[in-house]
């Protein structure tokens, strides 16, 4: 079965705040630690998230893997929500923030995208990266690598937890 390697992006400029689609490059650490982390990978191809903060961390992979962009791979949308921290939402929205906590995939932010569309997209995505050449890498985003390793394993995406530039491998 071919490989696949779930890259998530580095740290960020804009820390504790929901990102979403919002687009801010690399930090310090992020740049430090996506070199230092992606140069030993290889693969045949790295599909990246558009945002920026995916494409930066891209950059630091070896320059003999071709890099392709795929506009299915960025963050979840958040809505109105993106920009804020939690606290902010739970002020402006206590029950829908109490709902979300609850059953976070089933609720949408105000304007975010829901279960069935991060699900259809990532889902082409990966119909994309099985046509191959493989292995593979994807740089992408915490929320979309959950539900990426979800449709790969038929695990619940609330159990993904993946740290800055930490890489899951899988097959598929």
């Amino acid at each position: 079965m071919p490989k696949l390697l779930l890259v998530r992006h580095g740290e960020p400029t804009e820390k504790g705040l929901l990102l979403g689609r919002r687009d801010p490059g690399l930090s310090e650490t992020g740049h430090r630690v996506a070199s230092e982390q992606l140069a030993l990978l290889d693969a045949a191809i790295a599909y990246v998230s558009p945002l920026r903060r995916a494409q930066e961390t891209a950059g630091y992979l070896p320059g003999h893997i071709p890099r392709v962009t795929l506009e299915e791979l960025p963050e979840i949308g958040l809505g109105e929500w993106e920009g804020l921290n939690w606290n902010q939402v739970e002020e402006r929205w206590p029950d829908l923030a109490q709902a979300k906590l609850e059953r976070w995939w089933d609720i949408p932010a105000p304007g975010g995208e829901t279960r069935e569309e991060v699900f259809a997209r990532a889902q082409r995505a990966l119909d994309r990266v099985a046509q191959g050449p493989h292995p593979a890498i994807i740089v992408a985003h915490h929320g979309i690598n959950g539900v990426l390793r979800a449709l790969l394993t038929q695990c619940d995406p609330h159990i993904h937890k993946q740290a800055y530039c930490e890489v899951f491998c899988h097959e598929f």
